[in-house]
């Protein structure tokens, strides 16, 4: 039995499902409109396929079709982009994740204010994030010992980043700073090619998304040290957290989320957080979910906007004390 893991067929089989749009029949209901949903990444990863899982679910209690859009590029931005030009309607939104609040401090040229031009809807899920090296090359076998090592021979070791602006490149940068160690920090295009240089050894270490690893992890290809959740994974409970082991600052998570332009109608933001919450009580819902790391965030939109300001402010901190300069 397979738990916490998602294959490839999996994930082409549900953008086959969902990625086209419903069928015609289906669309062509009276009264039924069809609403734009731009992912701003390819198809396979985290947040394509949690967009995909809810956009099956939350038209429905709107009467509508979401057609996803996957407008990849400037690690986010060309998507999101389109979304802050779009109308105001609450026709077309934007399905992100965590980077969006980033990419202005990692990033030259991005044509928006994540917080400002944007309308925040809802997050949706949470992705808890695990540090994690190749086992063939990271002699430490437990957290402890690698963060002693850590400490006293910073530069054996570097760490790998799924993107600009990724957990991994902050949870490294973060650490670091904890440590008064500077890492060799670098920045991939995505988490595939990521893990596949951590499990060869031209990396050491990484922050790494938990359902993309965890199968790796599983088959001894990886070995994890700690989380950074506030408590221990459900998933991975050998793993403490960063906050059992002393660094309380040391917490990061990946989210995904659904937002609209900026001036959409607080009624119609209110429709789309309302079919969002109910979609993510949804038992074959949270099920599936569960089933690549990610549990379900019920939370207001007020709550929303209050963590993004947090958020960008600490991260814009990290970054900025990690000397890590706009490319």
């Amino acid at each position: 039995m397979r738990t916490g893991s998602w294959t490839r067929r999996e994930a082409l089989r549900l953008t086959a499902a969902a990625g086209l749009g419903l069928p015609a029949a289906a669309q062509a209901q009276a009264g039924r409109s069809t609403a734009r949903l731009i992912v701003p990444y390819a198809p396979g990863g985290t947040t394509d396929v949690t967009a995909r899982l809810l956009a099956v679910k939350i038209p429905d209690a709107l009467n509508q079709t979401w057609v996803i859009e996957n407008r990849s590029g400037a690690n986010g931005a060309i998507g999101a982009q389109e979304v802050a030009r779009s109308a105001p309607d609450g026709m077309t939104l934007l399905y992100s994740n965590e980077v969006h609040l980033v990419l202005k401090f990692v990033q030259r040229g991005v044509p928006f204010d994540a917080v400002l031009d944007f309308a925040p809807i809802a997050r949706t899920v949470s992705i808890p994030y695990v540090l994690v090296g190749g086992a063939a090359h990271v002699q430490q076998a437990d957290a402890r010992g690698l963060l002693a090592a850590l400490k006293s021979n910073p530069n054996q070791f570097s760490f790998a980043g799924s993107t600009l602006g990724s957990v991994g490149q902050l949870g490294a940068a973060a650490l670091g700073q904890k440590l008064g160690a500077d890492f060799t920090i670098v920045a991939y295009r995505g988490s595939g090619p990521a893990v596949n240089d951590l499990i060869a050894g031209a990396v050491k270490l990484m922050f790494a998304p938990l359902g993309a690893v965890m199968p790796l992890i599983q088959g001894g290809q990886l070995r994890a040290f700690a989380v950074t959740a506030p408590k221990r994974v459900d998933m991975l409970p050998a793993a403490p957290t960063m906050l059992e082991l002393g660094y309380p600052d040391m917490l990061f998570e990946g989210w995904t989320a659904i937002w609209g332009p900026r001036g959409m109608p607080t009624t119609r933001v209110e429709a789309v957080h309302a079919a969002t919450s109910a979609a993510l009580r949804d038992p074959g819902i949270v099920q599936r979910l569960a089933a690549i790391g990610c549990t379900p965030i019920q939370e207001s939109s007020a709550d929303f906007l209050r963590l993004m300001e947090v958020e960008q402010a600490r991260n814009g901190e990290i970054i900025r004390a990690a000397g890590i300069q706009p490319e």
